[in-house]
């Protein structure tokens, strides 16, 4: 037998497979015209010139879910109930009937030519069972290992168009998932004679013939970088969020609007004996434990891994706070490991069928909610579903957050596939807006972009300059300052080696070029870039002290968003907050 060796990874977990029915467009139909008109089946029958017996089958089934009632004054009708009133006007689809059931997932996935197999479709072997010579390719060097976290991604692709008709697959159960390194088992001789196991890629042919005809080994494949991710999405001026105390009040809308799960992510966590900005972080501790008191799931996490022991112990003593207000076990998921990122979110469900996301500057349980903070909040469901993935992917790095992995996945695997709603009015147009995703490398790609191609003005507000300020802000700037009349830069702070005069010499350096502005009070914690009219990117950036890493790319987020008049719109919210 000519067999070769291709290293591979086998990944089994339960996956959870649900089957719907949706509402068809007869019963939508019947809803909407008794909402109109209240009458009896036979009314219904002769309106919509629709056999009685149908019209009473889905009568019947709508009066299940509570959609239709019958009112008895004056007379007997049927009507929408207040249930179904509500789905028409508030534009939610109506509710489906969903089955779950467990599956077994198991794969494999080889690296020569990234291919997805079934496990029983193909033979694999340990490592430690690998024959001591032969046509064996090894593992790559330097190249990270896989993740429970980018299987399941990888799982998700493989299993589109392979369940039952009208199933989906909502996710796998990532704390009862194995992931393991093994060499996949090849017959070059079959490969000769067109045997390949179902699902081999192109590639993966294509290299084994390569093989069978020249004796050389075939190489490993690095997937390909992701590139940013580019979505159109619904977004207005009023979902960027500027001040403290704004970001109070959406943190307590937020978390009081949340029915199942919450998360945040902040880079610091405050001792709860810190007195400064107590009162007003007491009010983030509140919000919690009602969420805690009613059921919520609270799902917290810190991302910093300087002075780890000092955020561990006070994420201890929240956990301690929270757990009082509810003693059943499984509903406060703390961390107290780091997940190694400077990105700052809120995600929660918004109570009917759908979910928020609040990503930028503020650090929600440390903050004391006097600075400046920019957020952009995200609600149409594809922008979401990414920010949860984001989400996902910066915690899954912890084994610890597996049931919280598994949650963010389910909630983002439900808002893709969300349904339309039962009626939009006609008069309602939403705002639109392009969403780009920056991973830490892509924001000094983006600000340079931005600095050649901005017409009218470009304004950049950082926390804080350091040592790379000049390469990394001021030289832009000053390309942008050369053509426009309105360059800005806005800071509190400096970090590292950085001294107040050299600060001033760069300042004399660019007068009436750019105006390099420092702001002491209010301090500026805000990260965001602003040019022409349309372009924001709202960030975790520090974009005059930090430089984000390629191989770190989740440590630092920032949400590039192009739509009508929302760079007009953050700077002046900012202005206002300066006073």
């Amino acid at each position: 037998m000519n067999n070769i060796y291709i290293p591979a990874w086998h990944y089994r977990a339960p996956g959870i497979a649900q089957r719907t029915w949706g509402w068809s467009p007869v019963e939508e139909m019947i809803l909407l015209s008794l909402d109109q008109s209240p009458g009896t089946i036979n009314d219904v029958s002769q309106t919509l010139k629709i056999p009685r017996q149908v019209v009473s089958s889905t009568v019947a089934r709508l009066m299940q879910f509570g959609l239709i009632e019958v009112r008895m004054s004056p007379q007997p009708v049927l009507s929408a109930s207040s249930v179904g009133r509500d789905f028409i006007r508030t534009g939610r689809a109506l509710p489906e009937r969903t089955v779950d059931r467990e599956i077994g997932v198991s794969v494999v996935y080889e690296k020569v030519g990234l291919s997805v197999f079934r496990t029983r479709d193909v033979d694999t072997i340990p490592v430690t069972r690998l024959p001591s010579n032969g046509a064996i390719i090894t593992f790559p060097e330097g190249e990270p290992p896989e993740t429970h976290y980018s299987m399941m991604q990888r799982v998700n692709e493989f299993m589109v168009g392979r369940l039952r008709p009208g199933e989906w697959l909502r996710g796998v159960q990532a704390n009862s998932s194995f992931l393991e390194a093994r060499f996949l088992v090849l017959d070059l001789d079959e490969v000769a004679a067109g045997v390949v196991p179902p699902g081999a890629s192109d590639q993966l042919v294509d290299a084994l013939n390569g093989t069978i005809k020249t004796g050389v080994l075939p190489s490993t494949t690095t997937p390909p970088p992701e590139r940013p991710v580019t979505i159109e999405t619904s977004f207005d001026a009023d979902q960027l969020v500027v001040g403290a105390e704004q970001h109070l009040q959406r943190f307590e809308q937020i978390v009081g609007a949340a029915k199942s799960n919450i998360f945040v992510l902040s880079t610091f966590v405050a001792s709860l004996s810190d007195e400064k900005g107590r009162d007003r972080r007491e009010r983030i501790v509140r919000a919690l434990e009602d969420a805690c008191r009613r059921g919520v799931r609270c799902h917290l996490f810190f991302g910093t891994s300087l002075d780890r022991a000092k955020h561990a112990t006070a994420m201890q003593e929240l956990y301690l706070r929270l757990s009082a207000a509810r003693q059943t076990r499984g509903y406060l998921l703390v961390q107290r490991d780091p997940v190694d990122s400077h990105a700052k979110f809120l995600v929660a469900d918004n109570g009917h069928d759908g979910a928020v996301v609040l990503m930028g500057s503020c650090n929600w349980l440390h903050s004391p909610f006097s600075a400046v903070e920019v957020s952009a909040e995200l609600t149409e469901a594809n922008s979401v579903a990414e920010g949860l993935d984001l989400l996902r992917e910066i915690v899954s790095k912890l084994s610890s957050a597996s049931r919280s992995v598994e949650a963010l996945q389910f909630m983002a695997s439900e808002l893709r596939r969300q349904r339309s709603p039962l009626s939009i009015p006609e008069d309602t147009e939403a705002p639109s807006a392009t969403l780009t995703i920056l991973h830490a490398a892509d924001h000094e790609r983006l600000l340079r972009v931005a600095a050649h191609d901005a017409g009218q003005r470009f304004v950049c507000c950082t926390n804080k300059v350091g040592a790379n300020m000049v390469p990394a802000l001021f030289d832009p700037a000053e390309i942008a300052g050369r053509r426009l009349s309105d360059v800005r830069i806005y800071y509190s702070r400096r970090s590292g080696p950085v001294k107040r005069g050299h600060v001033t010499k760069h300042r004399e350096r660019l007068h009436g070029i750019v105006e390099l502005t420092g702001v002491p009070q209010p301090q500026l914690h805000a990260k965001f870039l602003a040019w022409d009219s349309d372009n924001v990117v709202v960030s975790s950036l520090n974009w005059g002290s930090q430089s984000g890493l390629e191989d770190n790319p989740l440590d630092e987020i920032g949400l590039y968003l192009e739509g009508a008049d929302l760079a007009t719109s953050l700077l002046e919210k900012f202005e206002a907050e300066l006073g």
